[in-house]
C-alpha cells in the first residue's frame, strides 16, 4: 500500500515544478531617466537696425552677438543642464523631440527664432558604474529680428529632448523652457558739460579737482576764481528697469586754446565703473576729473570734448 502512495506524491512534486518553470523570469524595463537640472536662458538681448543673431555657447556658457543684434544684460543667463540615470553598460544617444527652428512668443505677437540647440560634451555615451551620468549642458542660437519689430519683454518658449536606450528600444523625453529677454536700446543723454570754471596759475604746478558731484578744490600752485560756473558733466542713462550697466571713461581729456593745452587726468564719474538704473529704467551719471596746471600757464579759454561710453553688463 505504500507504493502507490509514495507515486502520488511524486507526480505532485512533479507537476509543481513543471508549474513554476514554467512562470515568465522578471525583467526590468531600464528605461533611462532625464535628471533636468536648470533651464536654458540667454538673458537679455538688445535688437538694432538690422537682424542678427545672439549665441548662448555650450558647455561654457558665454554668449556671442554679431549682426546688429547686441547683448544686454547677462543677469539670469543659464545653460539647460540634465544627467542621464540607466542600467550600467547600456549605451544611449540625444536628440531633438522638437522640430527645429522653434518660436519664443513674446509682447504683442512679437516672436524669435531659435535656429539650433547644441548638446555638449556630447549626444551619444554609456551608463556608467553608478547609473548615472555626469552633466551635460545646452546651448541655443537665436535669430533676433530688428528693434522696429522686436518689441521689449520676455520672449519664452519650449524644448523637448529625447533620450533612447537603443538596446532596449526604450524613449525617454524632458521638456526645458527656452526665454530670452528683449531690452530697449541703451542710450547716454547729456545734460550739462565738464565746466572748471576760473583758474589761476602761479610759479608752481597745481591741479584743480573737480569730483563728479561738483566739489572743487586745488593743490599746489592753481588758484581758483568765482566768476565763471563751473560743474561736474551730467548725463542721463535710460534703458531697461533694474538693469546694471558698464561705464567706460576716457584716461584723459585734452584741452586747448590758441596759447597752449591743458589735460585732464584722470577722469572720474559717479556711479563709479558700474551704474544700475531704477526700475523706470533711468539714472543720472556725474564725471568729473583732474585738471593738471603747469607754471605759469597763459591765459585763456581752453576747450575740449571727450566721449564717455554705457553698455550692458
Amino acid at each position: 500500500m505504500s507504493c502507490p502512495i509514495a507515486s502520488k506524491v511524486l507526480r505532485r512534486a512533479l507537476l509543481v515544478v513543471l508549474s513554476a518553470a514554467a512562470l515568465p523570469a522578471f525583467t526590468q524595463a531600464w528605461v533611462p531617466i532625464i535628471n533636468k537640472y536648470s533651464d536654458i536662458s540667454l538673458g537679455s538681448i538688445v535688437p538694432g537696425a538690422t537682424a542678427g543673431t545672439v549665441v548662448l555657447n555650450s558647455p561654457s556658457g558665454s554668449r556671442a552677438a554679431t549682426g546688429s543684434a547686441n547683448l544686454g544684460s547677462s543677469a539670469g543667463v543659464s545653460l539647460g543642464s540634465f544627467t542621464l540615470t540607466g542600467k550600467v553598460g547600456d549605451t544611449w544617444s540625444a536628440a531633438a523631440g522638437s522640430a527645429l527652428p522653434f518660436t519664443l512668443a513674446g509682447p504683442g505677437g512679437a516672436t524669435l527664432l531659435v535656429t539650433a540647440v547644441d548638446c555638449q560634451p556630447g549626444t551619444t555615451g554609456t551608463f556608467p558604474s553608478g547609473s548615472t551620468t555626469g552633466f551635460y549642458y545646452l546651448g541655443a542660437t537665436l535669430s533676433v529680428g530688428t528693434s522696429a519689430t522686436t518689441p521689449a519683454g520676455t520672449y519664452t518658449g519650449s524644448y523637448s529632448l529625447n533620450v533612447t536606450d537603443p538596446f532596449k528600444g526604450s524613449v525617454s523625453t524632458m521638456v526645458f523652457t527656452v526665454q530670452a529677454r528683449v531690452d530697449p536700446v541703451i542710450t547716454l543723454s547729456e545734460l550739462t558739460g565738464l565746466r572748471f570754471g576760473d583758474i589761476f596759475t602761479g610759479p608752481a604746478p597745481g591741479t584743480v579737482v573737480l569730483s563728479p558731484s561738483g566739489a572743487r578744490s586745488t593743490t599746489g600752485g592753481a588758484g581758483l576764481g568765482s566768476i565763471s560756473p563751473f560743474g561736474p558733466a551730467t548725463f542721463i542713462v535710460t534703458g531697461a528697469g533694474n538693469a546694471t550697466y558698464a561705464i567706460t571713461l576716457p584716461t584723459s581729456i585734452l584741452l586747448g586754446s590758441p596759447d597752449g593745452t591743458l589735460t585732464i587726468s584722470p577722469v572720474t564719474s559717479s556711479p563709479n565703473l558700474t551704474g544700475l538704473l531704477d526700475a523706470t529704467g533711468r539714472q543720472t551719471l556725474g564725471v568729473g576729473g583732474t585738471l593738471n596746471v603747469p607754471a605759469n600757464q597763459p591765459d585763456g579759454d581752453y576747450t575740449g570734448t571727450f566721449s564717455v561710453t554705457v553698455a550692458y553688463n
